[in-house]
């Protein structure tokens, strides 16, 4: 069956076991998180009835519909939605909000992927977030660190790190362990004229800086830390997650020496290991240290 120029498999259903099962369930969860922030509802996520797949090289999309609870009334309601993968191995993500099953403005798979090839692959490649050269956990005018209570309170912060590791991790047949993760803070930035706190459950764009302990890794010495951006469109109804995954070395016993070393040289700045442009820099300033010192030493 083709939509759009592209080839659909038969709606399918989902049976726990199936080897995309869970990833299914995430990304349903998604669109019903992206119909919560734009109505500014609570629905709650009960399952799936059926899906369609596209067959596209490396990268695929889900045309689903589910069913949600309204936990005030117990009325569970049909919902569809869209998801897209625009880019193999990394979190870039684009969703047609879940929408009440039956309204005649829903976007058929083929036409949102024909608007992600024109449209997001460059776009949003720009727009991927980066560490920050700051702590991103301090608390500033921009930034907003949540406290236990609004961790419990908000399911999309695990969603978000859940999507953010499964996309990196694609390079597997093998769908990733995700059973052992454990959340140990979370910041949020808005990119708006929006105080950060209030970014968190309305339908804003916004980054989130996710550290977490993935205990089903054997090392776990280093700092894991997700970064999402989620990008809003509300004329659309579209809604993007753009992110990636961080690995910081901790500053533990074994490393003192080299990291004093590093530090003394001018090259480590545990918040911008990604840069090597101000790498290098600094890698050029340290050797120059070095031979004034040299020459110091040899005029006494």
């Amino acid at each position: 069956m083709e939509i759009g120029g592209e080839t659909i498999v038969p709606w399918l259903t989902t049976e726990e076991g199936m080897s995309n099962y869970m990833r299914i369930l995430r990304e349903s969860k998604m669109g019903l998180h992206g119909y919560n922030l734009f109505q500014g509802k609570n629905l709650q996520f009960s399952g799936v009835n059926r899906y369609n797949k596209s067959f596209r090289p490396a990268t695929s999309s889900y045309y689903i519909t589910l069913e949600a609870k309204n936990p005030t009334i117990g009325l569970v309601q049909t919902f569809q939605t869209t998801v897209s993968e625009v880019s193999f191995g990394e979190l870039i993500l684009s969703c047609k909000v879940a929408r009440p099953y039956g309204e005649t403005n829903t976007i058929h798979i083929g036409e949102e992927n024909k608007r992600n090839d024109q449209m997001c692959i460059s776009l949003l490649g720009r727009m991927m977030p980066k560490l920050p050269q700051h702590n991103p956990f301090q608390k500033t005018k921009r930034s907003y660190v949540l406290n236990k209570s609004e961790l419990q309170d908000n399911d999309c912060i695990s969603l978000y790190l859940e999507l953010a590791i499964a996309t990196t991790n694609r390079h597997s047949s093998r769908e990733p362990d995700l059973s052992n993760l454990e959340i140990l803070e979370v910041a949020i930035e808005s990119t708006q004229d929006l105080e950060p706190s209030e970014a968190l459950g309305s339908a804003s764009d916004a980054i989130f800086y996710i550290r977490y302990k993935d205990l089903s890794r054997v090392k776990n010495d280093v700092d894991r830390i997700a970064i999402v951006r989620r990008i809003c469109h509300q004329q659309t109804g579209t809604f993007r997650l753009v992110g990636r995954i961080k690995t910081i070395p901790q500053k533990n016993k074994s490393s003192r020496t080299s990291i004093l070393l590093k530090l003394d040289l001018g090259l480590y700045n545990p918040w911008r290991l990604s840069s090597p442009r101000l790498a290098q820099g600094k890698r050029k300033r340290g050797v120059l240290l070095a031979r004034l010192r040299r020459l110091h030493k040899t005029v006494r």
